[in-house]
């Protein structure tokens, strides 16, 4: 990931809301669960994840439920406070 590449306030919180989801459940959570948890449409999530993954900071597997996977690099990027 380039150095200037940074998550956004929004990706940032859905790398939490993942984390935390999979800590409490054991598995992913889905689209439509993210959606509900952030309070936007699952096309906004899809887009959020889309862009996610272009950083390199989740993987997700097309046409597999519950896929969503946050990868090593996300880990640094985890409860940090959002720059406002």
């Amino acid at each position: 990931m380039p150095a200037s590449k940074k998550p956004t306030k929004v990706q940032l919180e859905t790398l939490n809301h993942i984390k935390e989801y999979i800590e409490a459940h054991q598995y992913s959570p889905t689209v439509a669960e993210l959606a509900a948890t952030a309070g936007v449409t699952p096309n906004c999530v899809a887009e959020r994840l889309s862009a996610l993954a272009k950083l390199k900071l989740v993987t997700k597997t097309p046409g597999i439920a519950r896929s969503v996977r946050l990868s090593d690099s996300a880990k640094k990027y985890l409860h940090q406070k959002p720059e406002r």
